[in-house]
């Protein structure tokens, strides 16, 4: 059965939302059996915080807008393409620095062979506690591996050793309780599904570049930067670091105030030698972090040489330039850069549409293909 093969008979239509620090995205999708998503609307609101005002309470306020634009023009909008403005589910992507993930290995051993069963699977399932503000948003196991083969179906087997790869997100107690009050209210269902970057970018690129067992995928926002790293086809580890575009551009901008630099100048960082070379100081604390990151997973792990770049339209060319000039392929002990795929919305366009007033959206594109593959393993053929 294929990813797509999420739905009814009569389509089956679903609200995505993307909460991430620098904005908020929404979108209405269609499955039908066998046939990609169709994305019918799409919008997208910036999170600018007010002098004062909390990075949580500015988003809310923004989310609150967009949750007006998904009732009054997406709503009307997918009730003419499909004969009805109504959703069954809303599935919610929430980003750092509200979301956690973690990655941690169960390993179940004894010394006589012993078989699988769901309480093996359970032992994996509770996990360690959560701080009292917060809340367990997904527990996914994301492998098993059984006396050191990967099997996709372990119960029955026989084994020594069980390997139980499991996959925690969390999430802030008190803006999960205001994200879903606040969804729920304006899609009229209870049924609102919270999700991960993590678990979304591994289950997507995973499908979408089947050959690629080794890949980083680089998701760089406002406030921060997650990195999700994937190892013989299975999420080895990920890492937030507290910095990102917002960050970056504002340093940038502040910089060139300082400099008394016009737009162009900013463009043009030769205009100025030392906005040159404070903007090239503020770029290198963006990297030095990245290369941290790196540098822990490949204490135990080699690094794979392929990045996955997610980033908005405006910035995702220059970070890419940023990154491949950068010296961060010194880790991998060679000199070969590293080979960075800017992701855009036209990477997707075999897998998912867009009709009437859905535009391309990179990351609600990403959530769509997330959504249709939850129940399902394989990606169809591209039509």
């Amino acid at each position: 059965m294929g990813l797509f093969s999420l739905g009814k008979k009569h389509g089956r239509s679903v609200a995505l939302i993307d909460i991430g620090s620098a904005s908020v995205g929404g979108a209405y999708a269609q499955y039908k059996d066998g046939e990609q998503p169709v994305i019918y609307y799409t919008a997208r609101v910036a999170v600018e915080p007010r002098g004062g005002e909390s990075i949580t309470d500015s988003m809310l306020r923004s989310l609150s807008f967009l949750d007006r634009l998904m009732v009054e023009e997406g709503a009307p909008a997918l009730r003419r393409e499909t004969g009805s403005g109504h959703v069954e589910e809303v599935i919610v992507s929430v980003a750092a620095p509200w979301q956690e993930t973690v990655i941690t290995t169960t390993r179940i051993e004894e010394k006589h062979p012993f078989t699988f069963t769901h309480h093996h699977l359970e032992l994996a399932g509770k996990g360690a506690p959560v701080g009292k503000d917060k809340v367990r948003s997904g527990r996914t196991v994301i492998a098993s591996i059984l006396n050191g083969y990967e099997t996709s179906n372990p119960f029955g087997k026989r084994a020594t050793r069980a390997d139980l790869i499991v996959l925690t997100s969390t999430i802030d107690k008190a803006a999960l309780r205001l994200i879903t009050s606040a969804l729920r209210r304006t899609f009229h269902t209870s049924a609102v599904t919270v999700t991960a970057f993590a678990p979304v970018s591994y289950t997507v690129f995973r499908d979408l570049y089947p050959h690629q067992k080794d890949f980083i995928v680089l998701d760089v926002s406002g406030t921060g930067s997650d990195i999700a790293f994937v190892k013989r086809g299975l999420l080895a580890d990920t890492h937030a670091i507290p910095y990102g575009l917002h960050d970056l551009s504002q340093a940038l901008r502040k910089a060139g105030q300082r400099a008394h630099l016009g737009a162009e100048d900013i463009i043009d960082p030769a205009a100025n030698s030392s906005f040159a070379k404070e903007a090239e100081s503020i770029r290198e604390v963006w990297l030095e972090s990245l290369r941290e990151a790196f540098a822990a997973f490949s204490k135990n792990q080699a690094l794979p040489r392929n990045v996955f770049l997610l980033a908005d339209q405006d910035s995702r060319e220059y970070l890419k330039r940023l990154l491949e000039g950068s010296n961060l392929g010194t880790l991998w002990l060679s000199d070969e850069p590293l080979t960075v795929l800017a992701l855009t919305p036209a990477n997707l366009a075999l897998y998912v549409k867009t009709r009437g007033l859905g535009e391309g959206d990179l990351f609600l594109a990403v959530l769509a293909l997330f959504a249709a593959r939850r129940d399902h393993r394989d990606l169809p053929e591209a039509s």
